[in-house]
Parts: C-alpha cells; sequence; structure tokens
C-alpha cells in the first residue's frame, strides 16, 4: 500500500521472486482497495476459498462439462493465477492477513493484528493470545476438533512469539524464522489396495518403484500412484 491505495500484490513465489497478481486480488472483496494509512505499507496473508465457494465452482464447472477442482488449494491458487480478472471476482476468493511487515509501528504481533483489523484488513478470528507453553497446548488441541467445524480447510496451527524485540536474538535458519513454526494436524489416513509395483526410469538412469493403487479419496484428492522409498 502506497499512501493509503493498494499499489501491488504478489505471491510468495521462491521466496524471492514471485507473481504479480495485483488486478485480480482487487477482486477479493475482504483485502481493501483503500486504508487510512500514510506512506507505505506491507502486510503478508493468505488468499483461500471456503467450502461454500469451492462447491459453487465445481457445480458451474461440472455444467460446462469441465474437469472439477480436486481440493480448495488447488482451486485457490489456480483461481489466484487466472488471466481474466473478472472471472477471479466469480470465485469468491477470501483472505486472511496475518503479518504487518513494519515492526516499528507496534511492539507486538498480537498488538499488529488489532491494528491491521482497525485498518480494514480480515484477521483469523481464531486467534489466541497465549501466556504460556500450556495455553499453546490447549489451544492446538481445542483448534484440533474446532478445525472440522470451520467453513474453509485448516491443517495446523502456526505459533509466533509475540514480541518484536526478540525475533532478531532468536534469529532465522536458511528457509524461515525461528520465532514462528507449525504444528501440523496428522494428515488423513486411507486404507487402499495395492495391485502392482511398476519401475519408472529417470533421465539420469535413477530407477524409482511406483505404487499402482485402487484410486482413494485423500483429503479432496484422487490418489492412483505413490512413489515409494
Amino acid at each position: 500500500y502506497e499512501n493509503g491505495s493498494l499499489d501491488r500484490a504478489a505471491t510468495r513465489g521462491d521466496g524471492v521472486v514471485g507473481e504479480d497478481v495485483t488486478e485480480n486480488v482487487r477482486t477479493i472483496k475482504s483485502i481493501p482497495l483503500m486504508i487510512p494509512y500514510p506512506g507505505t505499507l506491507e502486510v503478508r496473508g493468505e488468499v483461500f476459498m471456503n467450502d461454500a465457494a469451492f462447491a459453487a465452482v465445481n457445480k458451474e464447472k461440472e455444467l460446462l462439462g469441465e474437469e472439477p477442482f480436486k481440493n480448495l488449494r488447488n482451486a485457490a491458487a489456480g483461481s489466484l493465477r487466472l488471466l481474466d480478472s473478472k472471472l477471479v471476482a466469480k470465485r469468491k476468493l477470501d483472505s486472511f492477513i496475518y503479518y504487518l511487515m513494519d515492526r516499528n509501528v507496534v511492539s507486538t504481533h498480537y498488538e499488529s493484528l488489532a491494528l491491521l483489523k482497525k485498518l480494514g484488513f480480515k484477521t483469523n478470528p481464531e486467534t489466541r493470545l497465549c501466556k504460556n507453553i500450556d495455553e499453546v497446548v490447549l489451544y492446538v488441541a481445542k483448534i484440533e476438533q474446532l478445525r472440522r467445524t470451520l467453513p474453509y480447510d485448516t491443517d495446523g496451527v502456526v505459533v509466533k512469539v509475540n514480541e518484536f524485540a526478540l525475533y532478531e536474538k532468536i534469529g532465522y535458519t536458511a528457509k524461515s524464522p525461528k520465532w514462528a513454526t507449525a504444528y501440523k494436524y496428522p494428515p488423513e489416513e486411507v486404507v487402499t489396495r495395492l495391485n502392482a509395483i511398476t519401475f519408472q526410469i529417470g533421465r539420469t538412469g535413477v530407477v524409482t518403484p511406483v505404487a499402482e493403487l485402487t484410486p482413494a479419496m485423500v483429503s479432496g484428492s484422487l490418489v492412483a500412484r505413490a512413489t515409494l522409498h
């Protein structure tokens, strides 16, 4: 945002270079085009598709004789990259903003979420401020039960240190900050039949065994083959 106006929106990409999706993001109603903030402000979050929008998109695809999306993640990512912003608008994408890049505005992450909400951004209503690790563990267990009733898919909880002043002291790994960590819930497991094992020869001569399965739905995706190790 520059002087209160949405200037640019980009995907994360490889962490250095992403895709410019500004025109598509402008169609997402939960992302404000104008905010009451002078100067430059950078925020980060995620775009997602809820269950109702997903069902509507797939119903339309089936009526048009097109292959429906297999899962919400692919539907949201594919929609955000469409070349026609009018079609993106019909997909009814949503967003949660999680992070204010300028740490000099407020002193804690929880305060930054309150500021983001005040500026007009949509933040996740399930966010909680935990005072110790016991409260974190209890909250993770609570969300595991609650997530089955949420109108969107979630596979875990991100735990962040609240005090910005501690971030540099805690530091970073090569790929991610150590002051934020994701707790992932156990993945969905399904039982199916192993019909055969075939062998793929890569271009460098590496042989990879592949399981040929009776197709089974796993987390919204139809799985018929799996690489073995």
